[in-house]
């Protein structure tokens, strides 16, 4: 009799032990991440915890017990890469320390613009920020003339560490845009950067994304002829955008940015462009068009000749 009761005490024993394994393995295993996860606060958790892998599993949802339920864990946007155990995932989420926050960069902003609004909402500090893009200029692939950024700076909404730098803002949309623009996909870089100052003026002329590639050619054709761009926007950009609209004695502003004054691109990028304005500076419309002037709505009328486009101004004037 005591032998069976040993017998059976060793099997339990036994299978004690390897569910302890088995627990233990579950719970302190790591795992590959490479994800976003959102916790919200007026979601079930187990929802928001979804996307977590053996999220589904008795074990998960057995350990989640026994740390109170989730109730500690802080609600947030979390990036989670590398390796993690189901331990260190409760962790993680319970002190917030992965926690994102989301920075919007608009499209056209120039860099005086995104600078200034992330200052404003009080995420970077200016001159950090300018003494970080500096040294980013010896190892990018890009042209960056007197270590000017302008143009490069993605226009995107990130999802940033809570308590980023800039360094890693730089660093996110620097990446961002070699995403984009891959290097070896553009071997002549003088030329990417031509069309990159062209996509800058279409951003900030076109409201319309269709009427790019109609812009685009319509600058073109100009320079063709050896005419000015005359583009509002470049003497803006002289002005860091302060002008609601462009008078004449504007157009007096002695500056290479002065397309009215100076034949041919500016110098540089006028603002940072989005990835359909650079597609319509490669790829521009097949037209005769010299002229265009906004319809009110945020639309153009496009023209060919000078004619043309004084007699439509007069009619809707």
């Amino acid at each position: 009799m005591k032998k069976i009761f040993y017998n059976i005490a060793g099997v339990i024993v036994f299978l004690i032990t390897i569910l302890g394994v088995f627990l233990f393995w579950q719970i302190k295993g790591r795992e590959d991440y490479n994800l976003t996860l959102m916790i919200e606060k007026n979601q079930p958790l187990m929802k928001s915890l979804a996307p977590l892998k053996k999220s589904n599993s008795l074990v998960f949802k057995l350990y989640l017990k026994f740390r109170n339920d989730g109730k500690n864990i802080k609600a947030g946007q979390y990036q989670i890469e590398g390796k993690y155990s189901l331990k260190e995932l409760i962790d993680l989420l319970e002190s917030g320390k992965g926690r994102m926050v989301k920075v919007t960069i608009p499209e056209g902003f120039s860099i005086s613009q995104i600078v200034e609004h992330l200052e404003k909402l009080g995420h970077i500090n200016k001159d950090e920020f300018y003494t970080e893009l500096n040294k980013m200029a010896k190892d990018f692939p890009y042209p960056t003339p007197n270590g000017n950024f302008e143009g490069y700076l993605y226009p995107e909404t990130y999802y940033l560490p809570e308590k980023y730098d800039e360094k890693i803002l730089i660093d996110t949309m620097l990446k961002e845009f070699l995403k984009k623009f891959p290097s070896e996909k553009y071997p002549d870089k003088e030329e990417f950067y031509q069309k990159l100052i062209m996509a800058s003026i279409l951003e900030r002329e076109a409201l319309v994304k269709s009427e790019k590639p109609i812009m685009a050619s319509v600058f073109y054709n100009r320079m063709k002829k050896g005419m000015t761009l005359s583009s509002d926007a470049t003497v803006n950009f002289v002005y860091n955008y302060s002008k609601k609209r462009i008078y004449y004695k504007d157009l007096k502003v002695d500056s290479p940015y002065n397309t009215y004054k100076y034949k041919g691109l500016p110098p540089a990028p006028i603002c940072n462009p989005a990835i359909d304005s650079v597609e319509a500076a490669y790829n521009p419309a097949n037209t005769d068009f010299l002229f265009f002037v906004a319809k009110g709505d945020g639309s153009h009328y496009f023209s060919k000749t000078y004619k043309e486009h004084l007699e439509f101004q007069k009619k809707n004037n």
